[in-house]
C-alpha cells in the first residue's frame, strides 16, 4: 500500500506544492501592491507603508513563487549538487532485501514532507517580517523559519544526508 501510494502520488504532491507556493506568493505580492495603492490614496498615518514593510514580504513572495529554485539554492549553499524532485532510489536500501522498495517509498515521502517543511519556513519568515509583529520574546520566528528551511532542504535530499551521516559517524549497515 505504501509503495503504491508513493508511486502514484509523488508527482502530484510535488506539483501541488509548486502550485500552492505560487498561489500564496502571488497573493502576498498582491497584498503588498494593495497596501502601496492604499497608502498613496490615503496618505494619513494609519495607512503609512515603510520600505521595511514591503521588502520582506515581497522577497518572501518571490521565494514562494520560485519555490523549487529556492529549495535548490538552499541545498547548493550546503555545497552539494542539484536536487531532483521525484521518486528516490537509495543505493543503501538494497542491503535490506525485500524491504528496499518500502524503504525507498518512505524516503520519497520524507522528501516530499521536506518540501512542505521548507514552505512552512517561508510562511514563518513572512510572518516574522510583518509590520507590528511582536512575540515579546516568547517565540523567535526568524530562527524557526531558518531551521524549517534548512531542515526541509535536508529532508528533500534525505539520501545525501543519510550518506553524510554514515560517513561522519562511521556507521555501516
Amino acid at each position: 500500500m505504501l509503495i503504491n501510494f508513493e508511486t502514484s502520488m509523488t508527482a502530484p504532491l510535488w506539483r501541488l506544492l509548486w502550485v500552492i507556493g505560487a498561489l500564496v506568493g502571488f497573493l502576498y505580492m498582491g497584498h503588498v501592491l494593495l497596501r502601496m495603492h492604499r497608502a498613496s490614496r490615503f496618505p494619513d498615518q494609519s495607512h503609512a507603508v515603510t520600505l521595511g514593510d514591503l521588502v520582506g514580504v515581497a522577497i518572501a513572495a518571490a521565494c514562494m513563487v520560485n519555490l523549487s529554485v529556492f529549495i535548490n539554492a538552499t541545498w547548493n549553499s550546503m555545497g552539494t549538487g542539484t536536487i531532483s524532485y521525484g521518486p528516490i532510489s537509495y543505493d543503501g536500501a538494497a542491503d535490506f532485501g525485500v524491504f528496499a522498495a518500502a524503504i525507498n517509498a518512505v524516503l520519497t515521502i520524507v522528501s516530499i514532507a521536506g518540501g512542505y517543511f521548507f514552505f512552512k519556513g517561508l510562511l514563518l519568515w513572512r510572518r516574522a517580517t510583518v509590520s507590528g509583529h511582536t512575540s515579546h520574546g516568547a517565540d523567535d520566528l526568524v530562527w524557526r523559519s531558518v531551521t524549517h528551511m534548512f531542515g526541509g532542504a535536508c529532508l528533500v535530499q534525505v539520501t545525501n544526508v543519510i550518506d553524510a551521516a554514515r560517513a561522519t559517524l562511521g556507521l555501516a549497515w
